[in-house]
């Protein structure tokens, strides 16, 4: 590998903070249209925090010579993010009583599906550089 890891988990914070600064920004227009910004803020921080601790698992995984150890890692991530996320979602219906805000959770869905994209492509290009691969 030519670049450092830490190099490959820009993009991930650059979309943390970019998406941060919209909230800031946006916050009135989004209170307007019935979007709770604490939830938001806060899904994406956790999104963000266990898309950057999945990469490096993942990134353990890639880099071993063994396809058992890539394996493991990618259900590692997996099972980090199922539990975390089902977990995150419990604490929020029941600590609001049951009432979901669907278009801020369409919207952490959608990060979570940007958040994953972008690890995915800087995983593979990890992958692509490996000279066993």
């Amino acid at each position: 590998m030519t670049e450092s890891p830490s190099k490959k988990t820009f993009p991930l914070i650059a979309v943390c903070i970019i998406f941060l600064v919209l909230i800031i920004i946006f916050k009135n227009k989004l209170v307007y249209y019935g979007f709770q910004v604490g939830f938001l803020a806060i899904a994406n921080l956790t999104l963000f925090l266990l898309s950057y601790f999945s990469f490096f698992i993942q990134l353990k995984g890639v880099s071993s010579k063994s396809a058992h150890a890539f394996v493991r890692g990618l259900y590692a991530s997996l099972m980090l993010k199922m539990f975390v996320i089902i977990g995150a979602l419990f604490i929020y219906i029941y600590g609001f009583g049951g009432s979901v805000n669907m278009p801020a959770l369409f919207i952490a869905m959608a990060l979570y599906l940007i958040y994953t994209s972008i690890e995915v492509k800087q995983l593979m290009k990890i992958a692509r550089k490996k000279t066993d691969a």
